[in-house]
């Protein structure tokens, strides 16, 4: 068995067996110390922050940092696996079994007699099975129900209004939606006129909504967007600092002038 660690897969279930196994022996008493103190929540933290990471490389075009990255989005999927096989809440075939069940289930029209000719129609096969046949009904008194709780507050506007169109509570043409971004962003301009902190935190939120809802009006997703301006804002800066640095700049409040024409000259290398 030991053996078997160190020896390269040559087809995809057995690399998924060489990873499992891994994980059990990282996880078992003498294994890794750091390893074993981890719990289904940390896991799912150190998961999302790899999904990210895989995110950089595809918007890269990277391959060999999707390559690395999908595959450290596979150890703590694995890892959270083996801790519920571990708690003897399921085994990992069990999840697969399920799930595997749940995708021929709601595409009928490739495993059964329904049809469907585009992805509207897929979307409505996909839902009339979940409420028809699963039971995955809103409750009258609980509409949002199926919203994580968890989730960070950008994604959960993004989903309240996803689920807000379903029932066709939604803006016909994109105009309404930026005319609106409009009028929030004023009623932000008025509440700093006024000097209400707690009205200006209250028209934010309103502002932030809408061009969450924006976002969602276009099919862009408002984590991915603001996540992509994060990093263009970290490396431009970088490369703000580093020119700074080669030319004796400080980088303090009495040398922003300066810092505007690096930050331009930067903007103007990405071009």
């Amino acid at each position: 068995m030991v053996a078997d660690y160190f020896k390269k897969a040559e087809d995809f279930p057995s690399a998924l067996d060489r990873l499992y196994t891994i994980i059990t022996v990282l996880r078992s008493p003498g294994g890794c110390p750091w390893d074993r103190l981890q719990t289904n929540k940390s896991t799912t933290i150190s998961l999302i922050d790899e999904s990210y990471e895989y995110l950089d490389g595809v918007i890269r075009k990277d391959i060999a940092s999707e390559r690395e990255e999908i595959g450290d989005v596979m150890i703590n999927v694995f890892m959270n696996l083996y801790i519920h096989e571990e708690n003897n809440d399921f085994r990992p075939e069990d999840a697969v079994n399920e799930v595997c069940d749940k995708l021929i289930r709601r595409h009928p029209h490739v495993f059964g007699n329904e049809k469907a000719e585009n992805a509207s129609e897929v979307l409505s096969l996909w839902n009339s099975v979940k409420e028809n046949v699963e039971g995955h009904k809103d409750k009258a008194e609980s509409f949002f129900s199926h919203i994580p709780s968890s989730l960070p507050p950008l994604e959960e506007s993004y989903e309240i209004q996803k689920k807000l169109k379903k029932v066709g509570f939604d803006w016909p043409e994109v105009s309404g939606v930026i005319t609106k971004v409009e009028e929030e962003l004023e009623e932000v301009n008025q509440a700093i006129a006024e000097g209400d902190e707690d009205h200006l935190e209250m028209e934010l939120g309103d502002l932030l909504f809408s061009v969450v809802n924006l976002c969602r009006f276009m099919k862009i997703r408002p984590n991915i967007a603001l996540h992509r301006c994060n990093e263009k804002v970290k490396n431009r800066f970088q490369r703000l600092f580093t020119m700074a640095s080669e030319q004796g700049i400080p980088i303090d409040k009495d040398h922003v002038n300066e810092m505007n024409e690096l930050w331009e000259k930067a903007k103007k290398e990405e071009n």
